[in-house]
């Protein structure tokens, strides 16, 4: 019985096994690489779902209104403050329109942009940055100026008189800390409070 002529030649033969393993790995490789897209993805997923608990719908939009990739510093309002100093609500039953839609009334997607150019820096802002007896002056993105300053009792900071109730968060270079309170100019203040219905308990 004869044996089959690549069998004869070992310089084939080799050429041969090389290329059968060669092929064999470029198969699992394509076979691993769907993997790895997906689980970057839900892990952006949950780095967002995990945003929108810690700021609530309405800081959430204020930080998407930033570019990731850019030294940012937010000041961004609890969620207590936003229907408190601003009477934003969340209403499920009527989604948040952006401002190519907003013609209907709902100025939410307005007034969150205007808090954003007032309680944002395009600077790196943390507790470390700012010393002990010292206030530092940054412009925001309005050219509204923020006085910052370190809690005397506590950790934290303050911002134009308003307090930090959480710091640190992180969206890509984003830095954002949560405030009790809205960070704003004196015009835009008496703006909201013009415009804001009262409670019926608040009437005489």
């Amino acid at each position: 019985m004869k044996k089959p002529h690549f069998l004869k030649n070992p310089v084939f033969f080799l050429l041969l096994l090389i290329t059968v393993s060669s092929l064999t790995i470029l198969i699992f490789s394509f076979l691993k690489l769907p993997e790895t897209p997906l689980a970057a993805g839900n892990h952006l997923r949950k780095l967002r779902y995990e945003l929108t608990d810690e700021l609530g719908l309405f800081g959430k939009m204020m930080i998407e209104m930033l570019p990731e990739d850019l030294v940012f510093t937010a000041f961004v309002p609890s969620e207590k403050s936003f229907s408190r100093d601003l009477g934003l609500k969340l209403n499920t039953s009527r989604p948040i329109k952006s401002h190519e839609e907003d013609d209907d009334g709902d100025n939410t997607y307005a007034v969150v942009s205007r808090i954003m150019s007032f309680a944002v820096v395009p600077y790196k802002v943390e507790e470390v940055d700012i010393g002990n007896d010292e206030t530092a002056s940054y412009e925001s993105l309005s050219g509204f100026t923020l006085q910052i300053w370190r809690k005397r009792n506590g950790g934290g900071l303050v911002v134009n008189g308003v307090e930090t109730e959480k710091m640190g968060l992180k969206r890509g270079k984003i830095i954002v800390h949560i405030m009790n309170g809205v960070v704003m100019d004196s015009d835009f203040a008496q703006s909201i409070a013009s415009s804001t219905p009262k409670d019926e308990d608040d009437d005489p």
